[in-house]
């Protein structure tokens, strides 16, 4: 006990951030399996918390990344009422709904293909720009690392639209992302946001298990 008391006494300005930047970010994927219009307000709070973070630890495009988060977020907001609304208009609404229901959109292929036709030609310019980048101002932690943060980035743009459209198919692209966010995080030492990550795969698994369960599609 006297060794973590230790741990936490010795702790600078960066390990404290790090740590609330993981709760908020907890309690952002929380809210999200509720689908509760209040996970775009935390999730506010955690790009900011995780612009900090991320922009001491060199991960430049997963900074940067953090602006696009805090936009989509006031797009969520209102895609959230607007589903809503087009729930209401076509019925589909229960006249006493549980607080446990979870308005859902069908997954439409076509906008998954041009969603890959964006991210993949993305991900190589981002990579080659922060792997310039890193090569002038040798930030770079490790060899790889531009190459994972851009990876990570453009696959978290992707997971961020696919949530603020309602897509089930959302929970599936954060466990792929999250667990090589792990092993990525765990290779940096940034302790605390490994483990983030590995709650956010835990709840993502209740999310998926609490979508089938309580959703209702719209369309």
């Amino acid at each position: 006990m006297d060794s973590i008391g230790a741990y936490f006494v010795g702790l600078d300005v960066w390990g404290w951030l790090e740590i609330f930047a993981m709760v908020a970010g907890i309690y952002y994927v929380y809210l999200e399996i509720g689908k509760s219009p209040w996970l775009w307000y935390v999730c506010i709070l955690t790009s900011v918390l995780n612009i900090f973070v991320y922009w001491h630890n060199n991960f430049v495009s997963m900074t940067v990344i953090q602006f696009y988060y805090i936009v989509m977020a006031f797009y969520g907001i209102h895609a959230f009422r607007e589903l809503k609304d087009d729930a209401k208009a076509e019925a589909i609404e229960k006249a006493a709904s549980s607080d446990k229901e979870v308005l859902i959109r069908r997954f439409d292929w076509k906008t998954g293909a041009w969603t890959m036709a964006i991210a993949i030609p993305a991900y190589f310019l981002v990579a080659n720009l922060l792997k310039a980048y890193a090569d002038t101002h040798g930030t770079a932690l490790f060899p790889s690392q531009p190459y994972w943060d851009a990876f990570i980035a453009v696959g978290s743009m992707v997971g961020t639209f696919f949530l603020s459209r309602s897509y089930m198919c959302q929970w599936y692209v954060w466990i792929f992302l999250d667990t090589i966010t792990v092993g990525v995080f765990i290779y940096s030492r940034m302790y605390w946001m490994a483990l983030m990550y590995v709650v956010y795969i835990i709840l993502a698994f209740f999310g998926i298990r609490h979508w089938k369960k309580y959703g209702v599609y719209v369309d």
